[in-house]
């Protein structure tokens, strides 16, 4: 039982949801899928005095645009699984969305903007759509404004959100040709966060080609990393390539799942593997 009175409102439009977020405070929360801020309304972990259901404002589709796939925050994972959209434009999240744990009650349920809104960095969202360097829409009633995902991601558990913004969308480059790409993560069972995930894919660049690598879960925020060397890697370099992206990790992130020093020491053969994945699928 949720202990403690709050305000509950479901707009009908976007509008009325930012006039009500204006002056709600820094105290308000915005349901996502339900999946974190629930249970801890029922913990007492959270003690929100108001909750903005938005169910009704159309944030749950997924559009092709052309050379950028617009995905609304209340995309579910089932949705985006099903999505032919994402199986086509963009491979990684695909992949990424397959390997969600949870099962259908999750799936169902939780969003693609909660989770991102929720910063965690042992988490699948955050990392994959930094690699794929997506755009954050936010919406308020003084402004509208798209920050790049990395910028958005400020901290563990810390966005750039202002307690006055609803996340709107998330706008994702899709390139005409869509190169190979890979997914993998790191976890203690089938129900368990991930531990360390590494994300890569062929970057178009103004230099052509490029291996982007992003590692996540490891650090309290994402690190990228692109080669300087076209996609043609050779063993020795690939090994090279993920020890540098490591090496950008300042502060690795310890928590119940792994202690100082082991998140640490696996980024990089996870990083290779992903490398080694994506470089073997071009040759």
């Amino acid at each position: 039982m949720i202990r403690h009175r709050f305000r509950y409102e479901r707009p009908d439009t976007l509008a009325e949801a930012a006039a009500i977020l204006a002056t709600a405070g820094s105290q308000a929360r915005v349901l996502g899928g339900g999946s974190v801020l629930i249970p801890a309304l029922f913990a007492g972990e959270d003690e929100a005095s108001l909750v903005l259901d938005p169910a009704r404002l159309g944030l749950d589709r997924i559009v092709d645009r052309g050379d950028t796939v617009a995905i609304g925050a209340r995309a579910t994972y089932a949705a985006l699984t099903a999505s032919d959209v994402i199986r086509r434009r963009l491979p990684l999240l695909a992949t990424m969305v397959r390997e969600i744990t949870g099962g259908p009650g999750l799936w169902n349920l939780a969003t693609l903007g909660g989770a991102v809104c929720y910063a965690n960095p042992a988490s699948d969202g955050p990392g994959c759509l930094t690699a794929l360097q997506a755009r954050v829409r936010l919406v308020s009633s003084r402004s509208e404004r798209i920050v790049p995902i990395a910028a958005f991601l400020r901290d563990a558990f810390r966005t750039d959100r202002q307690a006055d913004e609803l996340v709107c969308e998330f706008l994702v480059p899709a390139a005409r040709r869509v190169g190979a790409s890979a997914y993998l993560k790191l976890k203690h069972g089938t129900s368990s966060w991930p531990i360390v995930t590494a994300s890569c894919l062929i970057a178009d660049t103004e230099d052509g080609p490029r291996l982007r690598l992003c590692i996540a879960g490891a650090a309290p925020t994402p690190i990228v990393a692109e080669s300087d060397e076209g996609v043609s890697l050779g063993p020795d370099h690939i090994a090279a390539f993920a020890r540098a992206a490591t090496t950008r990790m300042r502060t690795e992130w310890a928590d119940e799942l792994a202690g100082p020093g082991y998140r640490r020491a696996v980024a990089s053969r996870m990083a290779a593997r992903a490398v080694e994945m994506v470089v073997g699928a071009c040759r």
